[in-house]
């Protein structure tokens, strides 16, 4: 989980950071009330931020007991993935859109989401804690090289 969220996380700085050091008349203006843009950007990342919560809460929410660990970290990869994904393309709209206009705020914005994607980088407690492990399926989860089965 961790190699699959640091590919997500590096797509948007990588492209971010190239655009960036490519454009020459980079302005920041949050002026410009006709820009549609202006409220389109913002409301993506407010969006994905919100939509990938309530998506990851409502995977991985009250999973059952009866059900064994492989299915819920299957449950809960997915459930990353999918949150990771709406954040990384928030972040990528605000490139591309600051790519069209020249204007930072687009880049900040997109460099605020990948902020966000970067505090939410999987570790071993916090899998443990969101998943609720006790009991066997926390002592296999522990174990560090062996198979779940």
């Amino acid at each position: 989980m961790s190699l699959l969220h640091m590919g997500i996380s590096a797509t948007p700085i990588v492209i971010g950071t190239l655009f960036y050091f490519n454009t020459e008349n980079a302005i920041f203006d949050i002026s410009s009330t006709d820009d549609f843009f202006l409220a389109l950007v913002p409301l993506g990342a407010i969006g994905s931020i919100f939509f990938g919560d309530l998506v990851f809460k409502k995977m991985t929410r009250n999973l059952p007991d009866s059900i064994d660990l492989r299915t819920k970290l299957a449950r809960f990869q997915t459930a990353s993935i999918i949150k990771y994904a709406l954040l990384e393309g928030a972040a990528i709209l605000g490139i591309v859109v600051f790519i069209h206009t020249q204007n930072l705020i687009y880049l900040i914005i997109g460099a605020l989401v990948v902020f966000y994607l970067a505090l939410l980088h999987p570790t071993k407690q916090k899998i443990e804690n969101l998943l609720s492990l006790t009991g066997e399926d926390k002592a296999k989860f522990d174990r560090v090289n062996a198979p779940l089965d």
